[in-house]
């Protein structure tokens, strides 16, 4: 009798499981992966009683703010009933599908999708393993976006699935998602991948490493464990039930993509002995991992919610992205696996390049957030002359809003708090703008930091490093070697033997003798130059010297007279101030969790 119970028992579960609602219903297969084709299939349920039915691909994925062609790479597209009749479509626009229902009370769609691309982390099936940002292989309705669905999943021979997907407790593959926003920031691994848990403050981790390296999983999870309760510490809370590293190692792989409750990273295979190799991984995971709040939780009004039809223009990239950059090294010295001699080290080249990126007087930081779509991502060959950088920029205006909303406020308040607030009172369901945060940082440090902000995210007015780092008791100087320097004002670039001009800075030698984007460089007075030694030899001349180039210009040669004069950006150096106020010491401290008397 107790056996018949439990029969029933487990059979009702089951008839329970199968018997629930979904008003769309996807199904992934892989029959034959050297092919790289993955077989998609979505059924639509309880559809409105229209006449047409429209489906479309995502034209663009999270995390990389630019259209991607998505649908470019669908091919057998069908369409047919619950009675399997033929149902007839149409194309309407590049990733959109308009079928006729026919009083059809269920359509099924199936087609079939090329993937074969990792690099941005989008898709790629092959004989080793499968991936997906389901952005990049399923479909979706306008209708049912906000519905619940299902995922059922067919893997290629004894591989396994690790997603952050919720998984049925009877089906352990299918999957289950609230709406299409969060089902489309689950990626998904298929494959023979190596799956390490552990658990912090009682809530599951999972390491998943596709490909081989030199990897030590015990001290992965002890270094990823120092970087999540650092995180706890900032934040005050883990905002999911579970998550997932996943680590793809292959050769030149790197970069990352933040998700809900996940991150995909790209690493090569042998960066984890090394001591440096390693700390640059490492950076890369705390990068990831505080995007978990920055931008996934706390996130741009703009993304309040996601639009996955067309571009979602937002001011606010240089704090998800920017602020990330720059508050991801403080979290590896607050995890204690960075030094923060070795942090402040970095400062003076940080320096030097807001500097030396000459579109930072041309753009506003703002604007350079807002144009990501058409700008950042498209690798405009004028860009370090026509462009910020929402990310190194965005670093930098961080670092120097942190220090000054810490000096403002004689040190009871700081960019930490202010974010730890935000992400406390703005929900990623409802977002935020500019005007927001800067209202938070005006109403804990007490002070107006209208000029702050309208000069140097508004404006293009050069950052304030000197007086701002002053602030923590720190000096930054000129070194007295590259006080007066000599340069041409090129970046050179070697392709296939040839010097290549990438860039001519403005005002520079170069400039004005008349050098352009794509010369090739051939002879420097007389003799053969290359892009490692242009710079070296031109470093040799003093200001007022007259030299000759030859160059290649649409398979015309040029001879150019370059006359040289000082230019370029100095070469700084970092020190602590000698006689430090206590305030100075304070700031110091409490920014970089280190005594003052500890660094030297």
């Amino acid at each position: 009798m107790k056996f018949l119970l439990s029969l029933l028992f487990l059979l009702l579960v089951i008839m329970t499981t199968t018997a629930q609602h979904f008003s769309i219903e996807y199904s992934l297969s892989m029959s034959n992966p050297s092919t790289h084709l993955f077989e998609a299939a979505m059924q639509l349920n309880d559809l409105p009683s229209s006449k047409t039915v429209e489906v479309k691909m995502a034209a663009w994925r999270t995390g990389r703010y630019a259209i991607l062609d998505f649908a470019g790479m669908v091919q057998e597209f069908s369409a047919t009933n619950e009675k399997k009749e033929i149902l007839p479509w149409k194309k309407i626009d590049k990733e959109t599908w308009s079928v006729e229902k026919k009083g059809a009370k269920h359509i099924i769609i199936r087609y079939n999708v090329y993937a074969n691309e990792f690099n941005m982390r989008t898709r790629e099936l092959n004989s080793e393993h499968a991936f997906l940002d389901p952005l990049a292989v399923f479909m979706y309705t306008e209708q049912t976006k906000n519905n619940p669905l299902q995922l059922t999943i067919t893997p290629y021979g004894n591989w396994h699935v690790t997603t952050g997907l919720e998984q049925s407790k009877d089906h352990p593959l299918v999957f289950t998602a609230p709406n299409f926003e969060y089902f489309g920031d689950c990626p998904i691994e298929i494959g023979n991948q190596f799956d390490k848990e552990f658990f912090v403050e009682g809530k599951k981790h999972l390491i998943s490493i596709y490909g081989e390296g030199n990897w030590n999983a015990d001290t992965l999870v002890k270094d990823f464990t120092a970087i999540i309760k650092a995180n706890l510490t900032f934040w005050g809370a883990l905002p999911y039930n579970q998550y997932i590293f996943f680590l793809h190692c292959q050769p030149n792989a790197g970069g990352g993509t933040e998700h809900i409750n996940s991150t995909v990273m790209g690493v090569r295979p042998f960066v984890f002995e090394k001591r440096s190799s390693y700390l640059n991984f490492l950076g890369l995971v705390s990068h990831e991992y505080f995007h978990t709040w920055n931008v996934k939780q706390l996130r741009p009004k703009a993304f309040a919610p996601y639009d996955f039809s067309k571009e979602n223009y937002t001011e606010e990239l240089w704090l998800s992205e920017g602020g990330t950059s720059y508050l991801d090294n403080l979290i590896l010295i607050y995890a204690g696996i960075e030094k923060a001699d070795s942090y402040l080290a970095q400062i003076p080249s940080m320096a030097a390049n807001e500097k030396s990126r000459y579109g930072n007087s041309v753009q506003p930081l703002s604007e350079s957030s807002f144009d990501a779509w058409i700008k950042f991502w498209r690798n405009r060959e004028n860009a370090l002359n026509a462009q910020s950088d929402y990310y190194g920029k965005g670093a930098q205006f961080s670092l120097l809003l942190d220090l000054e909303l810490r000096h403002r406020s004689k040190n009871n308040t700081s960019l930490q708090k202010v974010m730890r607030t935000m992400f406390e009172q703005f929900p990623k369901t409802k977002g935020f703008i500019n005007s927001d945060f800067q209202k938070m940082c005006e109403k804990l440090s007490g002070v107006s930091l209208e000029r702050f902000f309208k000069q140097y995210l508004y404006g293009t007015t050069p950052l304030p490093w000197k007086e701002n780092l002053f602030y923590a008791g720190l000096e930054l100087f000129i070194k007295d070697s590259s006080a007066k320097k000599i340069d041409a004002g090129l970046l050179l670039s070697s392709n296939n033997g040839k010097t290549i001009v990438g860039n001519v800075a403005p005002g520079s030698p170069a400039e004005r003798a008349g050098i352009e984007i794509n010369d090739e460089l051939l002879a420097l007075n007389g003799f053969r130059t290359s892009s490692v030694d242009f710079n070296e030899r031109i470093s040799s001349y003093k200001s007022g010297d007259t030299l000759q180039v030859v160059l290649f210009r649409n398979d015309k040669i040029k001879e150019i007279s370059l006359t040289l004069f000082e230019f370029g950006v100095s070469e700084y150096g970092i020190k602590k101030a000698e006689h430090p106020s206590e305030l100075q010491k304070t700031i110091y401290e409490s920014w970089l969790q280190t005594k003052w008397s500890e660094s030297e």
